[in-house]
């Protein structure tokens, strides 16, 4: 993490450089008007371990830098299709993302903006001749739609104190967690893994901005794996994502929802297999969360309504029903904490230098409006409500950051239960589906695809009719948005946090989701992509039982 001395040295250096770079001129083409840096010095450290071994233990510092150099006006500038397009590895520019981390001179920090700047420039006039030129034979979507809006001077330095990692104890924990994991029975191999990042994010503008803030976020996870008889590789995996190391579950803790996931991967074993299914399902609050995170959060995304390539599948719906149940959908990033455990995906600053402030989206069923950035999406007054994020150099895009699901009269995990075997009765279906655990989703928004979206499911059980519940694998959950936010039904009352990440074209950045439990009256199931795999030839080698090294006693001098 950088120190307040540091960070005071390095901001009049990036805002006399932001500064110069609206000095740059070539006749006939438009000038500079904005100009901002991101830069983001970030300590990095992970160990992984299996069978009681350190597979790997190492520490890494970088320092990357975005540059968002404008040219023309706010008005009308060279950025397109809401900046999604803006990920080419193969530009100039990409060369000079990485800054150096040598804090006893500032030269070769200078060097590179100076080069980062030159390439920005001339990529932005090219940018801006091409826009200019496409209009000749296609006309723009975004015509009369402002290109960059001001915003009043953001002024924020936070010299945050984040905690202290000690990482030659988390190295230890996961030697002597894998030791016992390799143990378990009947596991074809498992391993554990502590990750840890600190970041230290300052943002300046040639507006007069201002930000400094710092986060962490600290990962530990597990993982177990099972090769069936027919081939098949089966797992189980813990993540732990948390904001603070008190969060962190201690060893006999850690053990003890190892255990769970080992319980879970011996009954996928003996499982069920199906293929394919279509009715009555629950999601518990995860998976209900990666539900409205995939069907509607990236279609809210308001970058997305400025790219002709995308579905824009709620694109002058405000003021207009797209939920049967009076369901609320609303993203605040200022919401730094969630019943006492830290939301990794909150912010003060988003990376434009803009507030992140509570942005409604979607208010008793009614699209209320988007997540948005400093580039307006429609004719009219705009203003961010501070949602543009980015990894690295990416170009800011809007992203979701902590996303809460709320609704009015939930039920009970039983009455929602219940309520699933009624809807089974109702349909007259053999069974239906509790989606207890997921492992992650996609969605794809263009308009080149299929507007669907998937949840892979980590673990479920098939609900008969009569109650009873039995352990299902093979099968994925699929739908497209629309149907399956109108299968809704009900909800639960118990919404929980689920700390992750989310890729998309801005690359991948933490996130939150606290929602409840969600009951549809159908959804689709898919078979899952599964590769066969052929058993060892050699016996797995047994895992000898370590006695801890006796105490040495010192003797008494006589």
């Amino acid at each position: 993490m950088l120190t307040r001395a540091t960070v005071e040295s390095l901001i009049p250096i990036l805002q006399r450089d932001a500064r110069r770079a609206l000095s740059m001129r070539v006749p006939g083409f438009p000038s500079p008007y904005y100009c901002s840096f991101l830069l983001k010095d970030v300590d990095t450290f992970n160990t992984w371990a299996s069978a009681g071994s350190t597979g790997r233990s190492q520490t890494d510092r970088n320092r990357t830098v975005c540059c968002d150099l404008r040219v023309g006006s706010y008005e009308y500038d060279q950025v397109t299709d809401g900046g999604l397009r803006e990920t080419d590895d193969e530009l100039e520019s990409s060369s000079f993302h990485t800054l150096p981390i040598d804090d006893s001179s500032f030269d070769g920090l200078r060097i590179t903006l100076w080069r980062l700047l030159e390439s920005k420039f001339r990529e932005a006039l090219a940018d801006y001749n091409e826009r200019q030129a496409s209009r000749i034979s296609t006309p723009d979507p975004n015509k009369g739609i402002r290109s960059f809006v001001r915003v009043k001077r953001a002024s924020s330095r936070r010299h945050s104190k984040l905690d202290t990692v000690d990482y030659d104890r988390w190295s230890k924990f996961c030697k002597r967690a894998s030791l016992w994991m390799s143990m378990l029975p009947r596991l074809s191999g498992s391993w554990v893994e502590f990750d840890a990042s600190q970041e230290t994010r300052i943002f300046v503008s040639t507006e007069g901005s201002v930000t400094v803030q710092s986060s962490q976020v600290i990962s530990l996870s597990a993982n177990l794996h099972k090769l069936t008889r027919e081939g098949s590789r089966l797992e189980q995996e813990l993540v732990i994502n948390v904001g603070a190391v008190k969060e962190l579950p201690d060893m006999a803790r850690f053990k003890k929802l190892v255990l769970e996931k080992y319980e879970q991967l011996m009954r996928l074993s003996r499982a069920r297999k199906i293929h394919a299914f279509s009715g009555p399902v629950l999601l518990c609050p995860g998976p209900a969360g990666l539900l409205f995170h995939e069907a509607v959060g990236h279609r809210l995304e308001a970058s997305r309504l400025l790219s002709s390539g995308e579905g824009q599948t709620f694109k002058d719906q405000e003021g207009k029903e797209i939920l049967k149940l009076p369901i609320t959908i609303r993203d605040d990033p200022s919401m730094h904490s969630y019943r006492g455990k830290k939301c990794i995906g909150a912010y003060t600053y988003d990376d434009e230098g803009v507030r992140g402030r509570n942005a409604v989206l979607i208010e008793d069923g009614i699209l209320k409006g988007f997540l948005t950035t400093r580039a307006a999406f429609k004719k009219g007054k705009h203003e961010s409500n501070g949602h543009a994020r980015t990894k690295q150099h990416q170009r800011p895009i809007s992203r979701m950051a902590v996303t809460i699901v709320e609704g009015k009269k939930g039920l009970s995990f039983d009455r929602l239960k219940a309520r699933l075997i009624q809807e089974i009765k109702r349909q007259k279906k053999p069974f239906g589906l509790i989606v207890y655990e997921t492992n992650g989703g996609e969605t794809d928004t263009t308009n080149y695809d299929f507007q669907a979206f998937s949840g892979d499911i980590a673990y479920a059980t098939l609900v008969y009719p009569n109650g009873r519940e039995v352990c299902v694998r093979g099968v994925n959950f699929v739908s497209t948005p629309l149907q399956a936010l109108n299968n809704i039904i009900a909800l639960g009352d118990t919404p929980e946090l689920d700390n992750g990440y989310c890729g998309a074209e801005s690359g991948l950045i933490p996130i939150s989701t606290i929602s409840p439990a969600a009951l549809l009256s159908n959804l689709e199931l898919q078979g899952k992509d599964e590769e066969l795999v052929t058993p060892s030839i050699l016996a797995r080698p047994k895992i000898l039982k370590r006695r801890p090294r006796p105490k040495q006693r010192r003797k008494k001098r006589a």
